[in-house]
């Protein structure tokens, strides 16, 4: 383990002051600009180097779809223990992640920190999604199996799965996607009063399915379904770019993230803030993300919340100012090996 690898699993395991994280971004971003040979030429071509940029909002974001263009990793992909796909429901290409066997012990350890940081001690888990075996290369599905799954439920299987946890003696986390969630709902009239002192945690977005369901209208149904209270249902924001999540407590609850963690809402126009309490995109610095990039620009609007933001839609624009990462850009550095 490297030095470097080593100061970010600390930082991670046992967060401290707020600059160490802010020194460690930028010192992960020097390893990916030498290491990673696609961000390196987009940093140069930026003017970004190792000497210009001192601070972690100076680092240069790419924008989440350069993902499914690019291998954005600092390792030969046949060297990448694991390689996580986006969902691919706005584009018929996914994304693709990376991770070398560091990256991937980091990333686990950066869930595990995360949602014992917002969820509270692990009790069992009942995942409303594909299976590992399923989707290998799902990270959501990679995230519950390491958190620990007691039963999974996708498809017909979902509503047996929820049977199960009603019928348990101890409390229990329901994690699933919105829409398994909402198919449930959907599909039958059933309750399932699940042990007191039960949790749901939903991913968000339906992204373009046709059961969707309005969030406020989303979180009374897990009232009324299943029994529990809006304090024990969580909203995650994570993605397949990223290495660690956000989180929100109750219907109205803005997405906080780990110390770990850096956002910043820019306007699309110019790349910079916004003012404070305008929408912009947000874009965010990954200190888990040790084989790809630090910071990655997405296409979801949010508004600044004083320590979290509140996603409020997405934007259908592809390029944002300031964070262009072009085919030949790229391609000037393929040509080169």
């Amino acid at each position: 383990m490297t030095k470097l690898l080593e100061a970010i699993a600390q930082a991670i395991s046992e967060p401290q002051r707020e600059n160490t994280t802010d020194r460690l971004l930028v010192d992960l971003f020097r390893r990916h600009l030498s290491e990673n040979g696609p961000y390196g030429t987009y940093c140069r071509n930026l003017g970004a180097t190792a000497e210009t940029v001192t601070s972690w909002r100076q680092i240069p974001a790419v924008p989440a779809a350069a993902f499914r263009r690019f291998d954005l990793t600092c390792v030969a992909t046949d060297r990448c223990a694991s390689v996580f796909y986006s969902s691919g429901t706005t584009s018929t290409q996914s994304s693709k992640h990376w991770m070398d066997a560091d990256a991937l012990r980091l990333y686990e350890l950066s869930l595990k920190c995360g949602f014992a940081r917002a969820i509270g001690p692990l009790m069992s888990i009942v995942a409303l999604m594909p299976d590992t075996l399923e989707a290998p290369h799902s990270s959501l599905s990679h995230m519950a199996g390491t958190l620990g799954v007691a039963q999974w439920g996708w498809g017909d299987s979902i509503c047996s799965a929820l049977e199960s946890a009603q019928a348990g003696n101890c409390p229990v986390i329901i994690f699933g996607t919105a829409f398994a969630f909402a198919m449930a709902f959907q599909t039958t009239s059933s309750h399932w009063i699940l042990p007191r002192g039960s949790k749901i945690i939903e991913t968000g977005g339906f992204k373009g399915r046709v059961a969707e369901i309005p969030k406020p209208e989303l979180y009374a149904l897990f009232r009324e379904r299943f029994g529990v209270d809006d304090k024990d249902c969580y909203s995650e924001y994570g993605m397949c770019e990223l290495s660690s999540q956000f989180y929100s407590n109750g219907a109205e609850g803005q997405l906080v993230g780990p110390p770990w963690l850096r956002h910043a809402i820019i306007d699309p126009r110019t790349g910079e803030d916004v003012s404070a309490g305008e929408p912009g995109l947000i874009r965010l610095y990954d200190l888990a993300n040790w084989n790809s990039v630090v910071a990655v620009q997405t296409q979801d609007i949010a508004v600044d919340a004083g320590g979290g933001f509140k996603i409020i839609g997405r934007s259908p624009a592809a390029d944002v100012r300031g964070c262009s990462l072009t085919a030949e850009e790229i391609w000037s550095h393929r040509n080169a090996r």
